[in-house]
């Protein structure tokens, strides 16, 4: 048997660029007037509040058949919360598998 926990938190600290000066040699880049709003940062910090657990286990056992062969078998188990959903959502969720298997030496 083995496990691991995970913590993770992680964000951004309020920034703000400057916004691009539109000049009459820049005017092409900028068409509109509203082009220079995809440079407004002031909010990133509320968007970006990364906050999860991850519990990871295995559990298992080997039988040995006789002095060439043996069987395995294991689950392992993972299961995710999402502490603090944002952008796509709450990502929480657990997986479980199953593994079996014979082993031969030669």
């Amino acid at each position: 048997m083995e496990g691991v926990y995970t913590g993770a938190e992680g964000r951004f600290d309020p920034f703000d660029l400057p916004t691009p000066n539109v000049t009459d040699e820049t005017a092409h880049i900028y068409p509109d007037a509203d082009s220079t709003a995809d440079y407004d940062f002031s909010m990133i910090n509320n968007y970006s509040d990364l906050d999860y657990s991850t519990w990871e286990a295995t559990f298992g056992t080997n039988y040995q058949l006789d002095s060439s062969a043996g069987l395995y078998g294991a689950i392992n188990v993972l299961d995710l919360a999402d502490d603090q959903p944002y952008v796509y959502g709450d990502l929480s969720g657990s997986l479980v598998t199953y593994s079996a298997g014979m082993t031969m030496k030669f």
